[in-house]
C-alpha cells in the first residue's frame, strides 16, 4: 500500500495555512490573557514584565494592548465567522473602557514625548477606534457612545490659542496628531461638526510648525531628540510618517479633504516636495528611499510604517487620490520598489533589524504589498506578499508542547540583541498573525475589515 505523507510546517501559503497559523497565535495569546468580568487583557510583554507608565507599554492602548488586540480578533472573526472571537474583541475593547479615567487621561507628566503618552496609539482613542469597529459589527450603542463621549474629552482636554488647538505641542501621528486623525475618522462615521472643527484647528497649529526646507519644500522639527534618551543629540527633523514630515502632510491632507481649505493641501504638497528633493534614487529612478532624519542619520533608511516606504507612501497615496496627479502615484511605486531593492524583509539592515512587528517590520511591508497590488495591479506586488508571508511564518516560534505560535521582536534598534515576545498589534504577536490574516483574507475575496487608522488604502477595498 502506498504511503503518502507531506510536512505540515513546508505547506504551500493557501488560505486555510494562514489562517491555521493566526488560530495557533490566539492559543498563544491565551495563556497570557486575564479575564474579569466581562473583560480581557494580555501581558504586554509576558516573559519580561513592563509597566503601564512605560511608552507604548499600555495594556488597553491599540499599540500594545487590548483594544489593538481586538483588531486582531475581529480579523479572525470575519474569516471564519466565529462567534467565540468577537466575543474575545468585544471583551478586549471592554478593557479599554473599563480602564478609561476620563479627561485625566489626556494629560501626562512624561519628561518627554509627552503628547505621545496622551496620543492615539498610547492613549484612550485608540480603544475607542477599536469601539467603533466594534459597533460597527454589533450595533451595540456602548461601543458608539464611549468612542463619541472619547473624542468629546479629548477636545476638552485640549488648549486652544488663536484658533489653533494642541494638547502638549508633539504633533506627529505617534504623538497627538493622531488625535486628529481619530476626530476625523469619529465625524466620518458619526458626524458631529465640532469633531471637525477641533480637527481643523489643531491641523492649523501644525501648519504654524511649518519650516522652510534646505532643499525646498517644507519640513517640522517633530521632536526634541536632545532628551530623547536613545539620541540625547538635536536634530529633530525626521521625513517619515509615525514622526515625521509624511505624517504631517498627511494629516493635513485628510483634514482638507473635508473642510476644503486649500493651504491644509498646499502645505502637505511642500510637504511631498520636501520628501521628493531629499530622498535617494536608484540609477534608473525607479527605485526611491528616504533619510529616516535629515540631520544626524542621513544615512540610515528604516524600511517599515513607521519611518519607511511603509509609511511614507501614504502621504503620496492620500495626494494622489486627491490630486490626480501621476507624480504622486509614481512615488508610492518608487518607495515600494526601494523596499523590495533593500531585499527587506529577507535582508536586514540597520534600518531593519530583527524587529517583528507591524510597526517597523515585514507584517507591515506584507500588508503594504498586498495594497500596492490591489492599487496597481502589478503581479509582482502580490509575489512579494507571498514571500513576505514566508518570511514572518519562518520567524516565528512554534510551541510544540501545546501548539501554540509566537514571535520575539527586539523592539529597540540601538539594542538589537535584546529580544522579547509581546503580544501587541502595532508591536507583538498579534500584528504578525493580524499580517497574515490580510492576506488569507485578500487571497480569499474577502479582504478583513479590522483596517489600521492611519491607512488610507483602505479605500481601495
Amino acid at each position: 500500500m502506498e504511503k503518502i505523507k507531506w510536512i505540515k510546517s513546508f505547506e504551500p501559503l493557501e488560505r486555510q495555512y494562514l489562517i491555521r497559523t493566526a488560530l495557533e497565535t490566539s492559543k498563544w495569546l491565551d495563556k497570557y490573557s486575564h479575564k474579569n468580568g466581562d473583560e480581557i487583557y494580555w501581558d504586554v510583554k509576558p516573559e519580561n514584565r513592563s509597566s503601564n507608565s512605560d511608552l507604548l507599554s499600555s495594556d488597553a492602548s491599540v499599540y500594545a494592548g487590548s483594544a489593538g488586540i481586538a483588531q486582531f480578533y475581529l480579523r479572525l472573526f470575519f474569516l471564519t465567522k466565529e462567534e467565540k472571537y468577537l466575543d474575545t474583541a468585544r471583551a478586549a475593547v471592554n478593557h479599554s473602557i473599563n480602564s478609561y479615567g476620563g479627561v485625566k487621561d489626556f494629560t501626562s507628566d512624561s519628561e518627554y514625548l509627552t503628547g505621545a503618552f496622551i496620543g492615539f496609539l498610547c492613549g484612550p482613542a485608540g480603544g475607542a477606534y477599536a469601539a467603533t469597529q466594534i459597533y460597527s459589527v454589533t450595533g451595540e450603542e456602548k461601543y458608539k457612545e464611549y468612542a463619541l463621549r472619547v473624542a468629546d474629552d479629548a477636545i476638552r482636554a485640549s488648549h486652544e490659542e488663536n484658533g489653533k488647538l494642541f494638547w502638549y505641542g508633539q504633533y506627529g501621528i505617534i504623538g497627538e496628531g493622531g488625535l486628529i486623525l481619530f476626530l476625523i475618522d469619529i465625524y466620518e462615521k458619526f458626524g458631529g461638526k465640532q469633531y471637525l472643527e477641533a480637527a481643523h484647528k489643531a491641523a492649523n497649529f501644525i501648519v504654524s510648525k511649518k519650516e522652510d526646507a534646505p532643499h525646498g519644500g517644507y519640513r517640522w522639527y517633530v521632536m526634541p531628540t536632545e532628551d530623547f534618551p536613545t539620541i540625547k543629540k538635536a536634530g529633530g527633523y525626521f521625513p517619515g510618517f509615525e514622526y515625521g514630515a509624511a505624517g504631517c502632510g498627511y494629516i493635513l491632507s485628510s483634514v482638507y479633504e473635508h473642510t476644503k481649505d486649500e493651504e491644509l493641501l498646499d502645505t502637505a504638497k511642500k510637504a511631498a516636495e520636501y520628501i521628493f528633493n531629499i530622498a535617494d534614487y536608484s540609477g534608473d529612478k525607479n527605485a526611491a528611499l528616504v533619510r529616516y532624519n535629515d540631520t544626524y542619520l542621513t544615512d540610515l533608511y528604516y524600511l517599515g510604517v513607521c519611518q519607511g516606504p511603509v509609511g511614507t507612501s501614504r502621504l503620496f497615496f492620500k495626494l494622489f487620490d486627491i490630486t490626480g496627479e501621476e507624480k504622486y502615484k509614481d512615488f508610492v511605486i518608487k518607495l515600494t520598489n526601494g523596499l523590495i531593492a533593500s531585499g527587506a524583509p529577507a535582508k536586514h539592515s540597520r534600518g531593519f533589524w530583527r524587529t517583528n512587528c507591524y510597526c517597523c517590520g515585514a507584517p507591515g511591508m506584507l500588508e503594504h504589498f498586498i495594497n500596492v497590488h490591489k492599487f496597481t495591479g502589478d503581479d509582482k506586488y502580490l509575489d512579494e506578499a507571498y514571500n513576505a508571508a514566508q518570511i514572518i511564518i519562518g520567524d516565528s516560534t512554534e510551541n510544540e508542547n501545546d501548539g501554540t505560535r509566537n514571535w520575539f521582536t527586539a523592539w529597540n534598534r540601538h539594542e538589537p540583541f535584546t529580544s522579547d515576545a509581546y503580544t501587541g498589534l502595532y508591536h507583538g504577536t498579534s500584528g504578525c498573525a493580524a499580517s497574515l490574516l490580510a492576506l488569507a483574507g485578500y487571497i480569499g475575496g474577502e479582504m478583513p475589515k479590522a483596517f489600521y487608522l492611519e491607512d488610507p488604502y483602505k479605500k481601495l477595498y
